[in-house]
């Protein structure tokens, strides 16, 4: 079964991607949260103007109901206004003068009184007070013109809005049309059956008007504006739709209310756009607010358009300021990417320290394999001195045993020296001095421990390495083969092999070592590889460390590491891209 583990290098430095990221994730992160927490803001903001658009309403119910309150009482006091007029008065109205009316007025507490009859399908002036009430040519509204023919029938008026009493119609308060003209008018009609004429009263009445200033829309506005603390809202106007988007004659059958002449509840609209209009429609026909940010005299304002049931469709708008919002929001995101930057300062500085601690390793793990390199060639020149030192002794010996004609022995003798000059030879061939070096000091370690090492080395004279490289390859072959003894002489097999093999392959130089040794169980082929692990004995010196360095080696040079084994033979191989 094979293992195999990829060992590629990194295209580019560490610190290049580890600094890209950091500053992509810099940007994402700031981004992310400027738009998150603008949103978070405003919509906290937009849950502020809800609050203050509930509180309007509630107020202006509130003030409408004290309203309707003061409206009734001036309607029963028109009424009684009117019953005073009919007793002075005779029941024929070609008997009364308009000097009478007017003597009159001051008298029952109103400001005009205006006497009028059926004229075929109008009602019409004929006597007043005030004789410009008889030249002029409104046109009735349609819900007045109805109850007045009503009281002519001697019915009780049922129109949806004024003041029903009996013999008697209260006109709806009808609120100036426009801030300049103060006060607010309201007209009362009498009759019982028992006149030629209907007796019409009207007041400008002072005690609603200042009601309205002191209790009303702008007043309720006034105190919320004033008593806000925050000071965030900067104006609150409330629409009347129907005629703010010219569609009143689509309401007329709803009812006369008193501001139906203004486009606003209230004077408070300063902050103007061109999208108003469609904001407006869009909320009173989808009855949802809307939101949107603009800016207003180089202001960030937020607009909120509140759709409101009143007694009559409505929509509040809010005005905030965002100043705030935005210095808050610039402020915390000071804040943030300094965090951020410092914190990438930091890391930078971890980073450069660890890459600053592998370069340490690295020189660390080169001047080992150097001086493995130089182990071997000092091996290899003691070898050699140790045979040149022995051949006289050899030759003495050789000498000795033909004179005594111990042909056997000599025979024997002289196959060792024969053996050891034949594997000498062997080495001489291999044109890398590092490799010979090393493959002579393993001979001779293999020699000693009595274990049968086979090497066959081949094709590598097109092969050209650096001193680097060199020592690297050494590096790779002089672990597996260290490995290969140690594992070879934990078995009780009584012969000892260990076998090495180097050639070209395409375009990879391929090294494999194998022995004979006991096998690797499957479960450990990949911990194999992990530094500071082994299967060996603990007190070993380098113990797991042999493989962890070949590993390191490959990875550099984006070669792979194969290792095969069963009950017969382990073999690692290993491939090198040239």
């Amino acid at each position: 079964m094979k293992q195999r583990k990829s060992l590629l290098p990194k295209p580019f430095p560490v610190t290049v991607y580890i600094l890209a990221v950091m500053a992509i994730v810099l940007i994402i992160v700031n981004t992310t949260y400027y738009v998150s927490t603008r949103r978070a803001l405003i919509s906290v903001q937009e849950q502020n103007m809800r609050v203050i658009a509930d509180q309007v309403r509630s107020s202006i119910k509130l003030s409408q109901s004290g309203e309707t309150f003061v409206e009734n009482l001036t309607g029963e006091n028109l009424r009684m206004a009117a019953q005073a007029v009919k007793s002075s008065l005779g029941p024929n109205l070609s008997e009364i003068t308009n000097k009478q009316l007017s003597d009159m007025k001051t008298r029952v507490g109103v400001d005009h009184i205006t006497l009028l009859k059926a004229d075929r399908d109008d009602i019409v002036p004929v006597k007043s007070s005030d004789p410009t009430e008889l030249s002029s040519k409104e046109s009735w509204r349609p819900e007045w013109l109805k109850a007045i023919r009503q009281l002519l029938r001697g019915q009780r008026p049922d129109v949806a809005v004024g003041q029903a009493l009996p013999n008697f119609w209260g006109a709806p308060m009808i609120g100036a049309d426009n801030i300049n003209t103060p006060g607010s008018e309201k007209w009362g009609f009498y009759y019982d059956g028992t006149t030629d004429y209907i007796i019409g009263v009207y007041t400008n009445d002072e005690a609603v008007r200042a009601y309205r200033e002191d209790t009303g829309v702008e007043a309720v506005i006034r105190e919320i504006l004033n008593g806000e603390t925050n000071r965030q809202t900067r104006g609150i106007a409330i629409f009347n739709p129907p005629i703010f988007l010219d569609q009143a004659n689509q309401y007329n059958s709803r009812g006369v209310i008193w501001y139906d002449e203004n486009q606003t509840l209230n004077n408070d609209y300063s902050y103007k756009s061109d999208t108003d209009r469609d904001n407006i429609r869009q909320a009173s026909q989808t009855s949802r607010m809307i939101s949107l940010t603009e800016e207003y005299k180089e202001m960030p304002v937020l607009k909120t358009f509140i759709p409101v049931k009143l007694n009559y469709p409505a929509v509040i708008l809010i005005v905030s300021d965002l100043t705030g919002v935005q210095q808050t929001l610039n402020d915390q995101l000071v804040r943030l990417t300094l965090t951020i930057f410092a914190c990438s300062l930091v890391i930078i500085g971890l980073v450069l320290g660890m890459i600053a601690l592998w370069n340490r390793r690295t020189e660390a793990v080169a001047q080992s394999v150097q001086n493995v390199y130089l182990e071997n060639i000092d091996a290899l020149f003691n070898s050699i001195k140790e045979q040149r030192h022995d051949f006289n002794n050899h030759v003495n010996t050789i000498q000795l045993l033909v004179k005594m004609k111990k042909y056997d022995d000599l025979s024997e003798y002289t196959a060792e020296l024969v053996g050891e000059s034949i594997a000498m030879n062997q080495i001489i061939n291999i044109n890398l001095p590092a490799l010979s070096a090393l493959i002579q000091a393993k001979t001779t370690q293999a020699y000693d421990r009595k274990i049968k090492f086979e090497y066959e080395i081949a094709n590598l004279k097109s092969v050209q390495f650096g001193t680097v490289k060199s020592t690297e390859l050494v590096k790779i072959v002089s672990n597996l083969i260290d490995n290969a003894f140690d594992a070879v002489m934990e078995t009780e097999h009584p012969e000892k092999i260990v076998r090495v093999t180097g050639q070209i392959r395409g375009e990879q130089l391929t090294f494999t070592v194998g022995n004979n040794g006991n096998p690797i169980p499957d479960k450990l082929k990949q911990q194999i590889f992990e530094a500071g692990f082994s299967t060996k004995a603990l007190n070993r010196k380098n113990s797991g460390l042999g493989l962890a360095i070949v590993t390191k080696i490959l990875k550099k040079h984006r070669g792979i590491i194969l290792v095969e084994s069963d009950e017969d033979w382990t073999e690692f191989s290993v491939r090198l891209p040239l």
